[in-house]
């Protein structure tokens, strides 16, 4: 907790690039909820996890080039040689919004499954109740002659 604690004191909130980046990590989370929603399709889910897997995977690159111009993006030095604040900011809410995404997808599945289930048990249903009707009017009409 005192790590979470200095870490979070050491951050000036207020600093236009550290505005930018909580505004970037929202609108990503609302996006990947948007695409997540029943009916948009497969395709907008894949692009926006394929497009925050290309910012995860060059988080590195992005943290290098930051510590060498950090003075034209903040006003302090945010950019260590691991990556810790990176990896905390950037990658780890990008990353909270696939796992985010994932749930929803998962969630859609099975209730699609659900439907597709009781649909087949219906139709089973139907078939049986139409044959069993289709013996009885047949033993029916052989009594009566």
């Amino acid at each position: 907790m005192e790590h979470f604690h200095a870490f979070r004191h050491a951050i000036t909130w207020s600093e236009p690039f550290i505005l930018s980046l909580v505004a970037f990590q929202i609108c990503m989370l609302l996006i990947c909820i948007r695409v997540s929603r029943r009916g948009c399709g497969v395709v907008p889910r894949i692009v926006v996890m394929a497009l925050i897997a290309a910012i995860v995977r060059s988080a590195e690159h992005l943290n290098r080039h930051a510590a060498r111009n950090w003075e034209t993006i903040a006003t302090q030095n945010y950019f260590d040689q691991r990556g810790i604040f990176t990896s905390i900011m950037l990658c780890a809410p990008l990353l909270f919004d696939c796992f985010v995404m994932l749930v929803l997808f998962l969630r859609e599945a099975s209730q699609l499954l659900v439907q597709v289930k009781t649909a087949e048990m219906k139709k089973k249903k139907m078939e049986r109740s139409r044959r069993e009707g289709g013996q009885t009017s047949k033993r029916n009409t052989k009594k009566e002659q």
